[in-house]
């Protein structure tokens, strides 16, 4: 018996499915399992481009590129390893793929093994990883199933490995954060710190001192000397986001830092070096704001030497179908057939962040491990972008909501100019959703009360 036959044995019985390939992307054998998980008829004739219901070809040449590997993924000569979903007749079946080199003695071609475990089947290990957060909803940072994120992805992936500042762009909620650890993690500085600040979460007056860093003094309280974020991030990464929120006096002084990496503690005339990749995000159009005046121009080339825009949720049908999909592998709960309607017909405001506390109501909603209904608002109008919240009861608001609401201000109940800006319309509307709350509409937007509460000044709503 030749080695390419005892393999073929070995493939033959084992329960996950398994093909090989060839260096042209032909697949020379494949087992009963991988035809009867992709619904794949027995004689149907297979490449790597159009295997059943994958393109499998695209998938592992992106995946090959992201390990550093030739983009033809056949002379990869380390294993790959991706997720991907399957969408079959009456369902859609998430994947963990594995591709590996194969040596046979008795076989000099460039052949490849390549499993698709089926997710619903994954080890306790595996589901411990995703637990941790290792991985995101989507099954990885830098993996899309939506052509509208794909592309901002695979730019993000070939970035990564470089030294070149980045900014991300999206609404709130779209997992800029996530991106710009895994765009960390995947560059040459991985080993290095990765410190993020929020620049919306801070005071102005203590923002400088937390970038920078104090000398013993410099302010009532300075009792000792303190090093910044600048410093604390040096030889790694420093993570700006919201950065459209600082003043343009900290911009000045911030782009010195980015553009020569020297800067000076609060209270001190000694300049410091440090060695540090810059990356930024915003949820605001900060080209508008630059058009405005109300961002500095060279300080916004300086960070956006490459730009990444994430594509809200709503734009992503294909990432939510997967998202829930690992909802309910990962929790046991299967979710109505009506309910998966509604929800991927609601217009997500807070994105992944709103989807993941949805998840979290739903388990609460569960009976005998199914939800079949759960009370988003009604109706739902995906076209005129409305914003409601989603609540884990249906009680009424309380007298404090209430008093609340009444000093949200007149103004939001006024018709909204016609030259609105797209943000301050989405205030407007997500505080007449929630009756003023504020506390109700900035959860519903993914975003803190006091970033809400300077959003409403600045487009005055209060």
């Amino acid at each position: 018996m030749t080695t390419t036959e005892l393999a073929e044995i070995c493939i033959r019985h084992s329960r996950d499915p398994h093909l090989v390939s060839d260096a042209q992307g032909r697949v020379l054998f494949t087992n009963p399992a991988l035809r009867q998980t992709l619904q794949i008829p027995e004689k149907a004739p297979l490449t790597l481009d159009q295997l059943g219901p994958l393109n499998l070809e695209t998938h592992l040449k992106e995946a090959a590129m992201a390990a550093g590997e030739p983009s033809d993924a056949s002379q990869a000569t380390s294993p790959l390893q991706f997720s991907l979903m399957a969408k079959l007749a009456n369902d859609t079946l998430p994947l963990e793929v594995i591709s590996q080199p194969l040596h046979l003695n008795d076989d000099a071609r460039v052949l490849r093994l390549i499993t698709l475990q089926p997710q619903r089947r994954r080890t306790i290990a595996v589901e411990a990883l995703r637990e941790d957060g290792h991985e995101g909803h989507d099954g990885g940072h830098f993996h899309s199933h939506d052509e509208a994120c794909r592309s901002a992805l695979q730019f993000a992936r070939r970035i990564a490995a470089s030294d070149v500042r980045v900014m991300l762009l999206g609404e709130s909620g779209t997992g800029k954060t996530r991106l710009a650890r895994a765009i960390h993690r995947s560059s040459s500085r991985a080993s290095a710190p990765f410190v993020e600040i929020n620049c919306a979460a801070i005071p102005e007056e203590l923002l400088e001192s937390e970038l920078f860093g104090h000398a013993r003094g410099a302010f009532s309280g300075a009792v000792n000397d303190r090093i910044g974020r600048f410093e604390a991030a040096d030889g790694g990464t420093l993570f700006l986001d919201e950065i459209g929120e600082m003043s343009p006096r900290l911009q000045a002084k911030l782009l010195r830092a980015v553009q020569d990496g020297a800067f000076e503690r609060v209270g001190e005339n000694q300049t410091r070096q440090v060695d540090v990749r810059i990356l930024s995000a915003s949820n605001q159009d900060l080209r508008a704001r630059v058009e405005a005046g109300e961002f500095r121009t060279d300080l916004f080339y300086r960070l956006a030497v490459a730009t990444v825009e994430m594509p809200p949720l709503r734009d992503r049908p294909k990432d939510l179908a997967a998202a829930l999909e690992t909802f309910q592998v990962r929790t046991g709960i299967r979710i109505s057939q009506r309910l998966k309607k509604r929800l991927q017909a609601y217009s997500w405001p807070g994105n992944f962040r709103e989807m993941e506390n949805i998840f979290e109501c739903l388990t609460l909603h569960a009976r005998d491990g199914h939800v079949d209904d759960f009370p988003l608002p009604e109706p739902v109008r995906v076209d005129s972008g409305a914003i409601g919240a989603v609540p884990c009861d249906d009680h009424h608001p309380t007298s404090a909501a209430a008093n609340e609401a009444s000093g949200a201000g007149e103004s939001r109940n006024q018709p909204a100019p016609a030259n609105e800006h797209p943000e301050a319309r989405r205030l407007r509307e997500a505080l007449v959703a929630h009756a003023g709350n504020r506390s109700q509409t900035a959860r519903a937007l993914g975003m803190d009360r006091s970033t809400l509460w300077r959003k409403m000044h600045r487009y005055q709503l209060v």
